[in-house]
């Protein structure tokens, strides 16, 4: 999928305002961009931009003008200097309740300038958000049900720990020991070769099978809980698996994550048909404005 670079990471590296140019380096509609208004998206220091980091910031730039232009025109979305106050403050808040705004600007290696149009910019997808909110195809029960159904690794959290052996008669001498009583733990920090979870007594947490190879995952979707498994062959050993517990949402919460995941995607869609539909131009001297695979200025060929 296709992403925009509207994030507090577009701005958070830092480079000298330089000669504060006056050059247009990039024009949106009828809006310019000069290199100055690039420079000063980044904090000052004594070193100056390099073009890699220059061309990335212009990519950025040349979003953003693109998203609030389509904001204005279609839902007349234009965030107040008061709006755009606030959301500064509520982003120096959020970094600490005490922090003053040079504190955070130090902090993030951002401008003011940088971070004011970083706040405009969420008041502007979030206002975006809330015009979207019923434009998109809402999930049902019956989807949720479907997905559970579909995808029961990805959804399903099992707490689980393992003993790694090498070979299947070590595997065997093990669980031999703990049939006779030996306790699950410490043999994993004495005899696993996945030293990592050894040391922790075999522990893997409480997370989606999927993200295990297939023979672990299958295994721990229908161990006994409480009991080891038997020996599961997998391209990395044999595992003895213990699984403490397994839950699997219900089709609520599956239904919400579906509708949230619905919108956001509605909302990304809207912004990149915004930056793609832009009439974007970038001098051949400058670099060349591509959106695929995904929205950047190049480097001049």
């Amino acid at each position: 999928m296709k992403r925009l670079m509207l994030v507090v990471g577009a701005v958070t590296i830092t480079a000298a305002a330089c000669s504060s140019s006056p050059s247009v380096v990039a024009s949106v509609g009828d809006a310019d961009i000069t290199r100055a208004d690039v420079e000063n998206m980044v904090r000052n220091t004594d070193e100056g931009i390099n073009d890699a980091d220059f061309l990335r910031f212009l990519g950025v730039a040349i979003q953003w003008e693109a998203v609030e232009q389509a904001a204005a025109e279609e839902f007349s979305i234009d965030p107040t200097d008061e709006e755009v106050d606030a959301r500064v403050n509520e982003l120096v808040a959020d970094y600490s309740p005490t922090a003053t705004l040079d504190e955070y600007l130090e902090k993030a290696n951002a401008s003011e300038a940088g971070i004011r149009l970083y706040a405009r910019q969420l008041i502007i997808q979030q206002a975006i958000e809330d015009e979207l909110a019923d434009d998109y195809t809402k999930p049902t029960l019956e989807d949720a049900a479907a997905e559970l159904a579909e995808f029961p690794l990805d959804w399903t959290e099992v707490c689980s720990a393992h003993i790694l052996l090498a070979t299947l008669d070590e595997a065997e001498a093990v669980e031999a020991r703990l049939e006779a009583g030996e306790d699950f733990g410490e043999l994993a920090t004495e005899l696993s070769i996945d030293t990592q979870s050894g040391a922790n007594a075999g522990d893997l947490g409480c997370v989606a099978p999927s993200g295990f190879v297939p023979e672990f995952a299958e295994a721990a979707m229908n161990a006994e809980i409480g009991t080891p498994t038997d020996p599961v062959e997998s391209e990395y050993g044999y595992h003895i698996i213990l699984v403490s517990s397994r839950t699997t949402p219900d089709e609520d919460t599956v239904l919400e994550y579906l509708d949230s995941t619905a919108k956001y995607g509605a909302v990304d869609a809207w912004f990149m048909a915004s930056v793609e539909a832009a009439n974007v131009v970038v001098p051949d001297s400058v670099g060349v404005w591509v959106t695929d695979p995904s929205p950047q200025v190049l480097p001049a060929t």
